[in-house]
């Protein structure tokens, strides 16, 4: 026997035992009528029946408004219509990834609208036991985790943000002593300059000399092609960059991409370059072109970025930047021994990028055409570096009216 309710249907499949339920739904996106949803099987007497059709509707009117949408489900949505709309770059979309993986690992089955404070941290104490997740990671993914429910706030699916009941997370500051040793003061960069001259040219170099020269990040210098340099009008286009996935790729932002002069020590430095590097890959048996990696390896092709870096590390040592934490010596399979350095203490290679930026603003350069220059997507993050260079401007102010005024 078959009873229509309201919203909907109760047929009895075996009496008083077995039952088959199914809700009425209104016209949708898929539906232009009335329509009737797949049915359910139900275990049980008649007033179990009545209660399961009550829950099914419950359950499909839910699903209609996303109330049943999972945190991994929507995170996947968030991402897919960044994609699609393009306001952000692909590189800013793949590194938000690595956030979002974890916010899925330890939150993707609960559902948005369930989502609490308490779930919340948690969950970031688990990170942090688990899986060893620094202060740091813990504030890059709290910072995503309410960017994506500040969607799902906005979307109407949630009353308000749950993370914002969480507290306590603030990006760890970074002490004074680990910022000097970080960092390139104006009178290294000059140094370092002269240095670098001295040196034997090879690609490496030949980036390192970008990074301090131009403010190129290291993705950008190990990107750029001898096409890229117009050496007439002394300037260069950057254009991609090349990272970790050892493909060419977009710049980080479209600010990224631009076109910056050159001063004339750089143009005969890359001169220079240019002419040994086409001997050393007509030595190798390869053309140089105009596509050809400036910042070439010993096969005439892109430098690997992760390698870069650890020849990097042992460069800035040798040139008294930088220096090793540990020391530990050992005896090799061949009988031979050896010293093993660890504990790298010292600037990367973004400290070439702000030292020059702060060699601009010691100069005197206004806050918008450094900004310009170096491919800052906010004039904050520029001006932040004249701030810390107005700061040390301050000191010496005070201290020069000091002796003015001294007895």
């Amino acid at each position: 026997m078959t009873k229509r309710e309201t919203s909907g249907q109760i047929t009895e499949l075996e009496r008083g035992r077995r039952y088959s339920i199914r809700v009425r739904l209104a016209p949708d996106e898929t539906h232009k009528s009335w329509h009737w949803s797949k049915s359910r099987k139900v275990n049980g007497n008649k007033a179990e029946a009545t209660a399961a059709l009550v829950a099914y509707k419950k359950e499909l009117e839910e699903e209609k408004s996303g109330r049943n949408v999972t945190v991994d489900e929507y995170a996947e949505a968030f991402q897919a219509n960044r994609k699609a709309l393009g306001k952000v770059s692909a590189l800013t979309i793949e590194r938000d990834q690595h956030e979002i993986d974890r916010i899925v690992k330890y939150l993707g089955t609960v559902r948005v609208v369930d989502l609490d404070s308490k779930q919340i941290e948690s969950a970031y104490l688990r990170m942090s036991e688990d899986d060893g997740a620094s202060p740091d990671a813990i504030h890059k993914i709290h910072m995503k985790l309410s960017q994506i429910m500040r969607k799902a706030y906005l979307d109407e699916l949630i009353d308000r943000n749950p993370c914002d009941a969480v507290e306590g997370i603030r990006r760890p500051k970074v002490s004074q002593q680990k910022r000097r040793e970080t960092r390139i003061t104006k009178e290294q960069a000059l140094t370092f300059v002269h240095k670098i001259r001295q040196e034997p040219q090879d690609g490496r170099i030949v980036a390192v000399w970008l990074g301090i020269a131009t403010g190129l990040r290291r993705g950008e210098a190990l990107a750029l092609v001898w096409e890229d340099v117009d050496f007439e009008n002394a300037r260069l286009r950057i254009r991609k960059q090349y990272g970790k996935e050892k493909v060419l790729k977009d710049p980080k932002t479209a600010k990224s991409r631009r076109t910056i002069s050159i001063d004339s020590q750089t143009v005969d430095y890359l001169r220079d370059w240019r002419t040994r590097q086409q001997t050393i890959f007509a030595e190798a048996g390869a053309e140089q072109r105009a596509n050809s990696p400036v910042c070439s390896n010993e096969l005439c092709g892109f430098l690997d970025p992760d390698n870069f870096s650890r020849w990097r590390r042992k460069f800035f040592v040798k040139e008294g930047l930088a220096h090793y934490a540990n020391e530990t010596v050992y005896t090799d399979k061949r009988g031979i021994e050896r010293v093993k350095h660890s504990g790298y203490v010292g600037p990367n290679f973004h400290a070439l990028r702000r030292a020059q930026a702060t060699l601009l603003v010691a100069g005197g350069v206004d806050p918008k055409t450094v900004q310009a220059r170096l491919g800052h997507e906010s004039l904050n993050t520029t001006l932040n570096i004249y701030a810390e260079e107005v700061g040390e401007n301050d000191r010496k102010a005070a201290d020069f009216m000091g002796e003015l005024l001294r007895d």
